[in-house]
């Protein structure tokens, strides 16, 4: 489900995974699909954290529960269009609640199987969901579920995928089946190579001379080599027809309704998407039955999963972005304090914004604003808005995108953002402080 994923749920779904400078045209949907806003503002404008597991399932073993080959949390930041990927070892020992009570140690690769078996409230997801939020603070709010089979079905639909291998990668007992005799000797040299799914698959998994830390990395080479060459095939221009022929080889509680409220939500997350793993904070231990397993310092491996779920932190990867070019920009003074719109202009003009750029007046209800907002009117400018209200001193959340009426009104004089200063903040205070950033240039 890593490539299922970024294909269809979270890129345009090709922004939370894609480059910069892409977009994928999903066309009109609302009015079509219940909940679904044509415009692009469905949703909640909350984070949404999206678990992603991948099961060491072989055809031929049907669809009895197995442990978890991979293990990811995708999570989403709408308010700062930022994306991270949580990369999670297979082998790392956590506490694991049990269905009458109590807690247990083992793997957190064996947690999917234990509550599918033990008939935990939800089963497998519903287990792992717990052991993520006691753990490690990670509130799971939708799943997806994808077998060796599935996985290997997306890469050969794409015609494959390019990896630029840094280290050879050898195993000559590599099986898919497990079957004895059944070998695939998997031999992979370093540089530039094209795979199908079966080589993407083996690439991936492979633990001959290598460990656990090692495969996140090739599985998020894989998850990103893929979404390149969706990217290059543009074969995301129709989620919804994409989930169709697809949703059959996943297990997830995202509804066919639901598919375009996510593509909308990920279009936004173009450049900002980074991952990590939580191998840095773990240490090996042999267990006193003799499991070779990974323990984890409990203060470093909250500081990365504070980098992919926090929300100082996705606002600091939207600022690592590259600076968009100026946009037209209107400040209207909400405050009743006579003035202020054009002081903060003057502000924003020593602070680096161009004076062409930006004109001032009151707000267009003459009425005062108690919140401050900064209004994207064609909702193309989430990055400029972003780093106005960065500098101004504003809550990422002062950000929106326009309604349609909003639309209809600001954009006739070619404005791309309002800035709506409220009595919430003191300007004048932050007029009289040095500038600290330098949106567009």
């Amino acid at each position: 489900m890593a490539v299922y994923l970024g294909l269809v749920i979270i890129s345009r779904v090709d922004s939370i995974f894609f480059g910069p400078n892409h977009q994928i045209t999903l066309g009109r949907i609302g009015g079509v699909l219940p909940g679904v806003d044509g415009s692009g503002d469905s949703g909640s404008k909350d984070r949404t954290n999206i678990l992603v597991m991948g099961l060491d399932r072989r055809a031929r073993e049907g669809a009895i529960p197995t442990r978890t080959d991979s293990l990811f949390v995708v999570s989403i930041d709408p308010k700062t269009n930022t994306a991270g990927i949580l990369g999670i070892p297979r082998d790392l020992w956590v506490e694991i609640p049990g269905k009458t009570g109590g807690t247990y140690q083992e793997r957190i690769n064996t947690v999917y199987v234990q509550g599918e078996t033990q008939k935990y409230p939800q089963g497998g997801v519903g287990l792992m969901k717990q052991v993520l939020l006691n753990q490690f603070n990670i509130k799971i709010d939708k799943y997806v579920i994808i077998d060796l089979k599935g996985f290997e079905t997306i890469i050969d639909d794409l015609g494959g995928i390019d990896i630029d291998v840094p280290e050879a990668v050898y195993d000559p007992y590599y099986s898919e089946t497990e079957l004895p005799g059944d070998y695939f000797p998997v031999d992979v040299k370093p540089g530039p190579q094209h795979m199908d799914g079966k080589n993407a698959l083996a690439y991936a998994r492979v633990r001959f001379n290598t460990d656990d830390l090692d495969r996140i990395q090739r599985q998020q080479r894989v998850i990103f080599a893929a979404i390149e060459r969706a990217k290059s095939l543009n074969v995301l221009k129709n989620a919804v027809s994409l989930w169709d022929k697809y949703k059959g080889s996943v297990q997830t509680d995202v509804s066919d309704i639901e598919i375009p409220k996510y593509a909308i939500l990920a279009a936004d997350v173009k450049d900002t998407i980074h991952g990590v793993s939580l191998g840095p904070a773990t240490y090996p231990y042999t267990t006193p039955g003799g499991a070779e397993v990974l323990l984890w310092n409990a203060q470093k491996a909250q500081q990365i999963v504070d980098s992919v779920f926090s929300d100082t932190a996705a606002a600091a990867a939207a600022e690592e972005s590259p600076t968009p070019a100026p946009v037209k920009v209107q400040v209207q003074n909400g405050t009743g304090s006579d003035g202020l719109a054009a002081r903060v202009v003057k502000f924003m003009v020593r602070s680096g914004y161009p004076v062409e750029e930006l004109n001032f007046g009151n707000a267009l209800d003459d009425a005062p604003h108690a919140k401050s907002e900064i209004i994207d009117v064609d909702g193309a400018n989430q990055r400029n808005g972003y780093l106005i209200a960065k500098m101004l001193g504003m809550s990422v959340d002062n950000y929106r995108k326009a309604t349609a009426a909003e639309k209809a009104m600001l954009s006739a004089n070619g404005t791309a953002i309002v800035v709506v200063l409220g009595t919430d903040k003191d300007y004048d205070q932050l007029i009289q402080s040095p500038a600290t950033s330098t949106p567009g240039g």
